[in-house]
């Protein structure tokens, strides 16, 4: 699943979420990814607070890290469709003028292997649709790689991961993008929750 020329990334975003996470267990036995009180304190947040505030902070703090290890090899927050040249040749488009400001950004680019790696850790099924977007509209993109958590979503049974991984609707895109020249990698952020599954 992981391709070689993103090893050294990959393994650092998953290493990172590993020292931040905690099994835990609902009633109903579902296993999710949680957040160590430690790791929040150091966001300056508790458990109470907000999961976007939580995602949010702790995505920012994944990408200062990454930047600092990988130093210009990786974009961040990379606007989709900046400096991007077509996917397929074609002759009739005449000039086209694209303000990618105004357009969304990868959480991570890897420029050396046209990469995106996403951070998926709340709503990742709803994300899943938006990301390939992204990545089907910036020809630089050839690999994405959407990096999620089991997490405890109100009332469902299993969320995040498990439920983007389990879809078929999400498979079938997946499949259909290939013939886009895009390859999609989902990624298990905390693995440890689906041991044995």
């Amino acid at each position: 699943m992981i391709n070689k020329t993103n090893d050294d990334v990959l393994i650092e975003i998953i290493n990172f979420f590993e020292s931040i996470f905690l099994l835990k267990r609902k009633s109903n036995g579902y296993a999710y990814a949680d957040y160590k009180v430690e790791w929040l304190g150091q966001l300056g947040l508790s458990p109470s607070d907000r999961d976007e505030a939580k995602a949010s902070r702790t995505t920012k703090k994944l990408q200062e890290h990454l930047k600092n290890k990988f130093g210009d090899r990786l974009c961040i927050e990379a606007p989709v469709a900046e400096g991007m040249t077509l996917r397929f040749a074609s002759d009739n488009l005449g000039n086209i003028n694209i303000d990618s400001k105004k357009l969304q950004a990868f959480d991570i680019l890897d420029t050396e292997t046209g990469t995106a790696f996403e951070i998926s850790l709340s709503d990742a099924f709803a994300e899943f649709f938006k990301d390939v977007l992204k990545a089907l509209l910036d020809s630089r993109v050839k690999q994405l790689y959407i990096c999620m958590r089991n997490h405890s979503y109100k009332g469902s049974k299993k969320s995040g991961y498990l439920k983007v991984k389990d879809s078929q609707m999400v498979q079938q895109y997946i499949t259909l993008v290939k013939l886009y020249k895009l390859d999609i990698f989902l990624v298990d952020l905390f693995p440890e929750c689906n041991e044995g599954l």
